[in-house]
């Protein structure tokens, strides 16, 4: 520490005094230090997340690049890889943060303290010593108090540095300790009016830096190391600029500490699964941001108040602005919760206690994906193993939702920030998941932008969700997250400079602050921290822009500008070698380049051609924005996007502005990354970012050319509902789309067909496939006529194969069954469509019978299901000459019973309720039996899913259909009511099915009946209605079940 010569320090007068001097010191020196022998070699086994210290000791003026050069690349790059190694890296650089007014016994404590700190938490300290021509301030008598004398054994006569080298290194024969010493050979070219900088005038220090480096070379031995450098001119802002340093300096120092902290603290062995391995990255997020959370105090109390309340039904909404703090006070929110839960004092957590279960979307790899933050919390709760785990988005929010709403769901605290950064957003599956009533047991906690969709969804519910906004931060809490924030990389404001920072209004904004402190911890010029300050925009996004800006000048030029476009254009962020691929083109990274004619002729070069861009490009514009950027994985295998909205609101604002060439701009990136991904021969990626590109771009051509790609269509294909094919087809072809589709696949059907040896299985199980995808789109009778297609093929040139017969007559039922659900009520005309759906189910039951393996004993329990469901509402119609409804009724009696064993022998309580309620459906309509079944298999679903599934939907509506059909209408009303209830909840507000439930109660004797329950509710008579039998109506309903 020390960047001038000390004169405060009586010296001798001659320099064989010098020497002496220097070396009666150093036998002082030699009393204090440890002489046993070295301890053994240091492992420290852990769990979780540790911080590592890493302390620089040197003078300043002579070292200001090398300085520069580990903050900004030595140590981003070390911080990157003790991330993966599940390690916070805290360097320790004391360049500036001791204010001009603090006492000389406030410094040096400042610097002991600070390597203290490091034996705390490393044992031995990570200490980085710079030494060159310099010795730097040596304190007097008067300086040091007798405390520190006696605390830290000082030794009169040593130079601050000499000091902190004692107390972090030599003392103790540090194994952690690395001394990096320049040769002076560079100070012949520095101009005459530099070399100040680097030469101390103190007529001792030549004495003492020679003796303290044969000192250091004795004891440290291979610790000690020389390196070069050459004199590289003069910057901007008079300071001299260094070359040479990245392989003899850089290089030496990764290394070095790499290794050091790889033996101390090694990564265990064993491997963690996937959901293990989220937990403990969210961990370490939690760990990190609820570390510092101040002027939140009333907040915490009110989010405590409803963790341990009684009787809570309803979620936690944390609302708030980008930036405002929202996830550290998720963060914080989820560390107490978890001290909570392990002291037993949240209330209603029995002999097990309360599990929290927290999720930070977007802070590490793969959190953005709903349906997998899903699967870990049904994990975590023990409520699926790997067999029963849901296989798609939708029944993963079924479940989940049924779980939260299950009374015999274990204790539960569930912790999600930043909802509405969740890949799905924007649609009604982001909130699918969260009942609208909890059960008593469980407490949901969500953060998000107010008015985003999910916001305004969950204000569509009729139990509202308790809210909490967090507003800006007081002026007191402002001052201690700048006081703690730099402090801990020990750096100091003065009383004016706290002022001028916090005198702009968007200091009021955490994330502000926490860029603003991010920008004084890496600016190196003590003198012009005032100035720094005062230039800094006043708003979160021209802040950010200005950030940019210095990254732009400092980082990569017009690399990083790409790279911020690229990330920004992307749909679901981008890979490091993509990334590298696309800027591997730096002729063409530009949009305004497009227009003209480069060295090419105007055409841009296939990514193929060209080779990746250099690793130590990448490195300083990775270096520059990896603050800003999600975590990815130890192969670098996860996305790099974004961590805040806000990065993307500024680089919008900066590069995409409407006002001028933006969003020609945007879609010339777009473009760039169609261009580059129709080439990827990375499927998934293909399919994950290409579709979307081409919709921005409106090139609906190579859309269908894209879905018509077989190896694409299996990625989309899923047999029970393809999602995003259906989507892609939709959006990119209008109102024609399904008729496109299918010529298209057709097409292709075709050209298979027609090939000289075609591969028949394969061309019967795409007839298949298509005819289900053509089924899924709406298109019942077009499937049909592409199935029999699949069946011919089966037939005359397959010989017939029953494990592929059984599926296409599972499917040709299914195609009639879903055909039939859009008929409104029950009807004699459907007959022509129950006859073929009876009889293709007849053929898959008959198949499926002879076929072994669970699967198979499960497809055909929910074959049997349908096919009784079906036969009743044979016996709806009157049935024909081939079959009465009476023997309709007996086959699906035996169906039915057959299903009930099938699913009590494989523990399948979900189906058997299923299967219960159908049997109640072939009994007397409006029976005490039916009803007797019904309740029956309700007992069993809500037991199996909770309140909110699917099945319980259908059971609420079938229970009052029969009440209905006895002319109980107010008993008819309240399970309607729970019908729309559930309805909403499973399938959204805007599904059709839910839509069905509002024209029900729409009916003229349920207005009714609403109204009477509301008046007799006022006067206090509710509990007597009048009778049921006294209301007029229109016609009564005429299905049963048909969900």
């Amino acid at each position: 520490m020390g960047c001038g010569a000390s004169n405060s320090m009586s010296v001798p007068s001659g320099p064989s005094e010098y020497r002496y001097a220097v070396q009666q010191t150093w036998d002082k020196v030699s009393k204090t230090c440890d002489r046993k022998s070295r301890r053994k070699k240091l492992v420290i086994k852990r769990s979780g997340w540790k911080t590592i210290r890493v302390f620089v000791s040197s003078t300043f003026k002579d070292f200001h690049a090398e300085r520069e050069i580990l903050v900004k690349e030595v140590f981003p790059d070390l911080r990157q890889w003790c991330e993966k190694r599940r390690l916070h890296l805290v360097e320790c650089d004391l360049r500036w943060g001791v204010p001009k007014d603090t006492t000389s016994e406030e410094t040096l404590r400042t610097c002991l303290g600070e390597i203290d700190r490091c034996y705390q938490d490393n044992v031995y300290p990570y200490f980085l010593n710079l030494t060159s021509e310099r010795c730097g301030w040596i304190p007097t008598h008067n300086d040091v108090s007798d405390s520190l004398v006696r605390e830290y054994k000082w030794i009169e006569g040593l130079s601050v540095t000499e000091m902190e080298i004692l107390h972090g290194a030599y003392r103790i024969d540090n194994p952690n300790s690395l001394f990096m010493v320049r040769n002076s050979t560079f100070l012949k070219t520095i101009p005459e009016d530099h070399v100040g900088d680097f030469k101390d005038p103190n007529p001792i220090a030549a004495h003492k830096l020679e003796v303290l480096k044969q000192m250091l070379k004795t004891r440290l031995k291979d610790r000690v190391k020389w390196y070069d450098c050459e004199y590289a001119g003069i910057d901007e802002d008079g300071k001299v600029e260094l070359n040479g340093l990245q392989e003899s300096f850089c290089k030496s120092v990764f290394e070095f500490f790499k290794n050091r902290i790889e033996d101390q603290y090694p990564l265990s062995d064993g491997t963690l699964d996937p959901y293990q391995q989220a937990k403990e990255a969210h961990e370490s997020f939690l760990k990190n941001r609820g570390a510092l959370v101040l002027g939140r105090k009333a907040i915490l109390e009110r989010v405590e108040k409803y963790v341990t309340d009684i009787g809570v039904n309803n979620s936690l909404v944390i609302l708030g602005g980008a930036g405002t703090g929202k996830s550290s006070l998720m963060a914080k929110t989820a560390d107490v919760s978890q001290q909570m839960a392990m002291a037993k004092q949240i209330p209603g957590g029995g002999d097990s206690g309360w599990h929290i279960f927290y999720h930070f979307v977007g802070a590490v790899p793969g959190s953005t994906d709903l349906e997998k933050a899903l699967k870990r919390l049904l994990k975590e709760l023990g409520a699926v193993n790997e067999a029963t785990m849901p296989k798609n988005l939708e029944t993963t929010c079924q479940m989940t939702c049924s779980v939260l709403s299950n009374t015999k769901t274990p204790p539960v605290l569930v912790i999600i920030d930043a909802l509405n950064q969740f890949d799905d957003d924007k649609s009604g599956t982001v909130l699918r998941w969260l009942p609208r009533c909890l059960a008593p047991q469980v407490r949901v906690i969500i953060s998000m932008i107010n008015d985003t969709p999910p916001h305004k969804m969950l204000l569509e519910r009729s139990i509202k969700p308790e809210e909490i906004l967090v507003t800006p931060l007081d002026m007191e809490a402002r001052k201690e997250i700048v006081t703690e924030m730099l402090g801990k990389y020990n750096k100091r404001l003065d009383e004016n400079q706290i002022s001028s920072l916090l005198s702009k209004e968007s200091s009021q904004n955490p994330l502000w602050l926490a860029v603003a402190c991010e920008e004084l911890r890496v600016f190196g010029f003590f003198e012009r921290v005032t100035d720094k300050i005062n230039s800094m925009k006043d708003g979160l996004l021209e802040l950010l822009e200005q950030v940019f800006e210095r990254f732009e000048e400092e980082n990569g030029g017009q690399l990083l500008v790409a790279t911020l476009c690229l990330l920004e254009t992307s749909a679901t962020g981008l890979l490091e070698t993509e990334l590298l691929q696309i800027l591997g083109d730096e002729d063409n990274l530009k949009p305004q380049e497009k227009e003209g004619k480069d060295k090419d002729g105007g055409r841009e070069k296939k990514s193929k051609d060209i080779g990746p861009l250099p690793a130590a490009k990448w490195a300083v514009v990775f270096r520059a924005l990896k603050p800003f950027l999600r975590p990815f994985g130890d192969s670098g295998e996860g996305r790099l996007d974004f961590y805040h909205r806000a990065l993307s609101k500024a680089v919008r604002k900066k590069y995409f502005d409407v006002n001028t060439t933006g969003v020609v701009d945007q879609l010339w990136w777009h473009t760039k990354l169609a261009d580059f991904f129709e080439q990827t021969d990375n499927i998934d990626r293909k399919v994950e970012e290409l579709p979307i590109h081409l919709l921005k771009i409106n090139n609906p051509d190579k859309l269908k050319d894209f879905l018509m790609d077989w190896k694409i269509f299996d990625k989309l294909y899923n047999e029970e509902y393809s999602t995003l094919l259906l989507r892609y087809w939709r959006e990119g072809c209008g109102k024609t789309w399904q008729t496109q589709m299918e010529n298209r696949y057709q097409s292709q059907l075709d050209q298979i067909d027609k090939s000289d040896d075609p591969d028949l299985q394969l061309l019967a199980r795409r007839y298949e496939q298509v005819a289900r995808v053509v089924n899924q789109s709406g298109e019942n009778m077009k499937s049909l006529a592409l199935l029999e297609k699949a069946m011919k093929i089966e037939q005359d040139h397959l010989n017939s194969r029953p494990e592929r017969m059984v599926e296409l007559y599972h499917l040709a039922a299914t195609i009639y069954d879903d055909k039939l659900k859009l008929y409104e009520y029950i009807d004699p005309s459907q007959l022509r469509e129950l006859r073929p759906l009876i009889d293709f189910a007849r053929k898959s039951i008959a198949i499926r019978e002879t076929l072994e393996g669970e699967i198979h004993k499960y497809k055909l329990g929910k074959t049997l299901v349908q096919m009784a469901f079906n036969l009743e509402s044979w016996l709806e119609c009157g049935g024909d000459n081939s079959m009465s409804g009476e023997e309709a009724i007996e086959e699906g009696q035996a169906c039915i019973d057959k299903a009930i064993q099938i699913f009590k022998d494989l523990c399948d309580d979900g189906h058997l309720a299923d299967a219960i309620m159908t049997a109640g459906i072939l009994l007397e309509r409006a029976s005490d039996e039916q009803l007797e079944k019904y309740m029956e298999a309700l007992e069993l679903c809500l037991q199996a899913y909770g309140e909110n599934s699917v099945l319980t939907s259908r059971l609420y509506l079938n229970i009052g259909i029969l009440h209905e059909d006895n002319r109980r209408y107010f008993e008819a009303y309240d399970w309607f009511i729970k019908w729309q209830k559930v309805s909403e909840e499973v399938f959204g507000y805007h599904h059709p099915r839910t839509q069905r439930c509002r024209n029900c109660l729409a009916e003229s004797r349920y207005v009714y009946v609403k109204r009477e329950l509301e008046r007799r509710s006022k006067i206090g008579d509710s509990n007597n209605p009048p009778p049921d039998n006294n209301i007029e109506s229109g016609d009564e309903s005429e299905e049963e079940g048909d969900e």
